[in-house]
């Protein structure tokens, strides 16, 4: 047997999220990962073989650094034969980015040291079309230091039950924040000369050992009630203490989360 490691991207505004449900067609669409192992299969002909992903995405996000991998019994490919022949095959919003082999003892969900959301909400006087499909426009100019306030107060380990989503599966829910961060930069699409008034993307980044259902999300909904003025930043602090869901704000949309980064350790050679 052959193991292989890929790097993904992908838009998920089409797809139900990474994994393929039973009964999935009553869900209105494919899973990235059924798209995933058809092309995969198309160029193996090898018709058992499936991907494993760093972990699920919801429908309608996206991802600049998911990681699956997969084995291959028939024969062993070349990395860039693999890469370029299921690109062949996948649609224009899903694509490899890379290819590497890999140990066999390696397990792209169960391996993985830490990975990093990252959540975009737009601002500027309109909600910008080439940034609408990717990021969540917020007219009211946002209290970026409050939400910041709001961010330190989440990182470190805690149980992050409240903020998971309401039909999510019963399992533990401690998990340790590493890095939660919220930063500004204007955008400029290419060739575009309006600079006032200017349009900018909040970014609320999260690296974190684990995420559960919906999490950052909820984490997102509070943190724009937070940078709006309607609640105070300390609001997350009695969350967490109290693991009271009603005291979370309302899930924020799927289409402003990006998967952006896993972390394996180095023996795996996967730093992309």
């Amino acid at each position: 047997m052959w193991k292989y490691a890929a790097l993904i991207n992908y838009v998920g505004t089409q797809y139900t999220g990474w994994q393929k449900q039973k009964g999935q067609a009553s869900h209105g669409g494919p899973s990235i990962q059924e798209i995933l192992d058809l092309a995969l299969r198309q160029v193996t002909s090898e018709p058992e073989t499936k991907t494993v992903g760093s972990g699920r995405t919801d429908s309608g996000v996206h991802a600049a650094g998911q990681v699956c991998h997969f084995v291959l019994k028939r024969k062993e490919w070349k990395t860039e034969t693999l890469k370029m022949g299921m690109n062949t095959n996948l649609p224009p919003d899903i694509r490899v980015v890379a290819v590497r082999p890999v140990a066999i003892e390696f397990h792209a969900q169960h391996k993985v040291e830490k990975k990093q959301y990252s959540y975009y909400f737009q601002q500027g006087p309109c909600a910008i079309p080439y940034l609408e499909p990717y990021s969540w426009w917020i007219h009211k100019p946002l209290d970026l230091k409050a939400m910041q306030k709001a961010m330190d107060i989440i990182q470190g380990e805690h149980d992050f039950l409240p903020f998971q989503g309401r039909k999510a599966k019963a399992g533990p829910t401690v998990r340790t924040l590493f890095e939660a961060e919220i930063t500004s930069e204007p955008i400029h699409f290419p060739g575009q000369t309006m600079t006032t008034p200017e349009i900018r993307l909040v970014r609320a980044r999260l690296v974190g050992s684990g995420f559960l259902k919906q999490m950052v999300r909820g984490i997102a909904g509070t943190l724009l009630q937070v940078g709006e003025g309607r609640r105070p930043p300390e609001d997350f602090a009695h969350i967490l203490k109290t693991l009271d869901r009603g005291l979370v704000g309302a899930t924020a949309p799927a289409k402003a989360l990006w998967m952006e980064r896993i972390w394996y350790d180095p023996k795996w050679g996967l730093n992309w």
